[in-house]
């Protein structure tokens, strides 16, 4: 059963990381100086988190979340902030990104995901920072639901 629970505990934390992802982008599109190419970054990260809500299984959830991380660090390419601001969000968004890559390698491993889930945290920190959006939002850990258990 306990493998049950960490399965739906993985599908949804998935999804936070990419909704959060996909808000990161969104937040960037909206102060971006070309934002035909920003927009299209957006809805592709949409696009992805609603692919994770869709998954049955971690390992395609996981890829889907990580999409959703990559376009959300490419919609930043094009949001106009100060140099600072702009280091801080890429330099957050690049660790989002390669946690985001890790988990999609390790679907089920808890410990990655719940890095992947810090970062992204971290990310939205940034944006937010930068941006005054998106909303920043905790992420569930797996490992502590479980552990609870």
């Amino acid at each position: 059963m306990l493998e049950l629970d960490a399965t739906r505990e993985l599908l949804a934390q998935a999804h936070a990381r990419a909704s959060s992802a996909a808000g990161r982008a969104s937040a960037a599109a909206k102060r971006a100086v070309n934002r035909d190419r920003a927009v299209d970054h957006v809805a592709r990260a949409h696009g992805a988190a609603r692919a994770v809500a869709a998954s049955n299984t971690t390992r395609d959830a996981a890829w889907h979340a990580y999409v959703a991380a990559n376009h959300a660090i490419k919609a930043t390419f094009y949001a106009v902030v100060t140099a600072d601001a702009a280091v801080t969000v890429q330099d957050a968004g690049t660790a989002a990104l390669d946690a985001a890559k890790a988990a999609a390698f390790a679907p089920d491993d808890v410990t990655v995901a719940d890095a992947a889930a810090a970062a992204e945290e971290a990310a939205t920190a940034a944006s937010n920072g930068a941006y005054g959006a998106p909303r920043i939002v905790t992420i569930a850990r797996v490992g502590h639901h479980l552990s609870m258990n």
